[in-house]
């Protein structure tokens, strides 16, 4: 490319962040700028380059038959740049090596494992360090550069991340193994009307705890609330100790307990947990990268295997 035309490599990033959101609003957000800045840019860019790359009506934005092509490129020239960073410091003896993976704990227990067995067949050679933190932890690690990639519970983000959503679970109740309703197949909130119930504390679970009491707002049942805790697993004790019913996400079922049975809840929504991974919107690391794309391809085969 000519470097009369100076374009930048924020150009190339501002680019690509309208064209996959076709909305100049959405992918200012997640830029974590203003609308009228990343316009003023792409309107630079598209000077420099020459032609227009987006056609915009007061409706809806798309690209130009030229501006397809230019994403295109744009998306290989990144891409470059990111692998000629890491082959420099690949001759210097620097280069990035090691991963440092953030996370919520479920993803121990759900798809953690199978992506990283995918990636480290590809990237064999990196280190692998995996942090174990709330959702909020993680972002403000990230933005401290302290993680390179985190999988988190949306809808909490930061300015200068990607966010992307991977997949969502359902709920499931859990009740004592020598409770009544054990030998049920599945449970409903009205199965619970009355009955003990262990809930999660305010703030940490308030996400799962709303959905649960609308719910059972919506339908007229009244939820008996005896103890709050702070973790699923806290929960999951208390009901095996009998003190109670309670409703987890249905990640929980991968951790059996001999004195708690989980039962399916089909009255609850299906993706009300959902499950995001973020990364910083100016990383150039191919590791990163691979990372990303060993777990959309988990979600891609996951997706394949539910239908």
């Amino acid at each position: 490319m000519d470097i009369n035309y100076h374009v930048e490599l924020r150009h190339l990033r501002y680019f690509i962040y309208v064209a996959d959101e076709m909305h100049f609003g959405r992918a200012a957000e997640r830029l974590g700028i203003a609308q009228a800045p990343l316009s003023q840019q792409i309107k630079q860019l598209e000077e420099r380059v020459g032609v227009q790359l987006f056609e915009r009506t007061t409706r809806s934005v798309r690209l130009t038959h030229a501006g397809e092509v230019f994403r295109e490129k744009a998306l290989l020239a990144l891409g470059n740049v990111g692998d000629g960073i890491e082959a420099a410091r690949q001759v210097m003896g620097k280069a990035n090596r090691k991963l440092t993976i953030g996370c919520v704990s479920p993803v121990i227990f759900t798809c953690l494992p199978e992506i990283l067995r995918t990636f480290h067949a590809k990237r064999p050679n990196t280190r692998i360090d995996i942090k174990i933190l709330t959702t909020d932890e993680l972002l403000d690690a990230m933005v401290e550069g302290r993680i390179d990639v985190a999988f988190i519970r949306p809808p909490r983000a930061k300015a200068h991340l990607n966010i992307e959503h991977l997949f969502s679970e359902a709920f499931v109740g859990l009740v004592p193994s020598d409770h009544p309703l054990a030998s049920k197949d599945d449970v409903t909130l009205h199965d619970f009307a009355e009955l003990p119930y262990i809930a999660y504390a305010p703030i940490l679970g308030v996400g799962y705890q709303n959905v649960v009491m609308q719910h059972a707002r919506n339908i007229g049942v009244s939820i008996n609330i005896v103890e709050e805790v702070g973790h699923t697993l806290g929960i999951v004790a208390l009901v095996a100790a009998g003190m109670g019913v309670g409703i987890a996400p249905s990640w929980v079922t991968h951790m059996p307990h001999p004195g708690v049975t989980y039962l399916p809840m089909h009255d609850l929504p299906g993706d009300a947990v959902t499950l995001a991974l973020a990364w910083p919107i100016d990383s150039t690391s191919s590791v990163v990268g691979e990372f990303v794309e060993c777990s959309r391809a988990f979600v891609a085969e996951m997706t394949d295997r539910n239908i």
